[in-house]
């Protein structure tokens, strides 16, 4: 090969460069990760603790992102030391909303990191401010759609009355945006995933959801979940919200609105949970403490 030909064929490399600039590496930047360190589930991890609540260390776009702090500081700090995550690392803090089990161990958070702000609803703002007046400069409110990041967006939805008490509940979701669609964490659903899902598309205007991972509140009455290892008994309310019927046409209509994978997890009990992973097999995904969920997935 003479050296006018490899001239000219390292001209044209450059140049596929230069029209295609996205390599591997950047590819790969455009992952994000959740790893679940505090909560109710099966853990996977040796060491971890169990406690009532769903909190996801969530990474993607350049930032770390705390949803949710889990209810008991000592359990969350003992899980923060055996998965080597520190607080001064975190970007950010979302509290879903005002539920013990989403907020009371944030103590912990900005005792070790005093200015990480804190996004969440006006009610979880008023008790924190309570719980300790020094933690106000850290708070921000989530009055309806924040975006944190160009691919990071935070929402709060109203439940409806019969989901959040007599006045519903403000519950604050995370919403990333990724090369496949949305991928959207919720607390415990207290607004109702399909309607997560629906104002989630409305208001990025992106029309996939990838993966939607969470808490349902999807409950049957009289039952009890024992956590084991912290000795806590907790008694869903007594109402039975729905029915078989119920499940059939939500998993019919989750589909419709393009969900790919989901996550059900924290309040969400049988039989729900069995139409979830029947209806989406394999792209159902069994939440375990420890794990860590890297999206898009393949």
């Amino acid at each position: 090969m003479n050296n006018r030909l490899m001239y000219y064929l390292g001209l044209c490399f450059f140049a596929v460069l230069l029209l295609f600039p996205r390599t591997d590496v950047q590819a790969e930047e455009n992952k994000g990760s959740a790893t679940f360190i505090y909560g109710d589930r099966e853990v996977t991890v040796a060491g971890l603790k169990r406690a009532w609540g769903f909190t996801p260390l969530i990474k993607y776009d350049g930032k770390t992102i705390l949803f949710n702090t889990g209810g008991k500081e000592e359990i969350l700090k003992h899980n923060f030391q055996v998965l080597g995550i520190e607080p001064k690392d975190l970007d950010a803090v979302v509290i879903s909303h005002e539920h013990w089990e989403m907020y009371e161990a944030i103590g912990f958070i900005v005792e070790e990191n005093n200015k990480i702000p804190i996004y969440t609803t006006d009610v979880v703002i008023q008790l924190l401010r309570e719980k300790n007046p020094a933690w106000e400069a850290n708070l921000r409110s989530v009055s309806r759609f924040v975006q944190f990041t160009p691919s990071i967006y935070f929402q709060n939805l109203r439940s409806g009355r019969r989901r959040g008490g007599p006045h519903g509940i403000d519950e604050v979701h995370i919403i990333l945006k990724t090369d496949r669609g949305l991928v959207i964490f919720q607390g415990c659903g207290h607004p109702q995933i399909l309607h997560i899902v629906k104002k989630s598309k409305s208001y990025t205007g992106v029309d996939k959801v990838h993966l939607v991972a969470g808490g349902t509140r999807l409950l049957r009455p009289g039952t009890h979940v024992y956590i084991e290892d912290s000795g806590e008994n907790v008694s869903p309310p007594q109402k039975n919200y729905y029915s078989d019927e119920y499940y059939d046409q939500l998993m019919i209509d989750l589909k419709k609105e393009g969900v790919e994978y989901v996550m059900p997890t924290h309040c969400t009990q049988e039989p729900a949970e069995s139409f979830f992973r029947k209806s989406f097999g394999d792209k159902y995904i069994r939440q375990t403490l420890g794990m860590t969920l890297t999206f898009p997935i393949d």
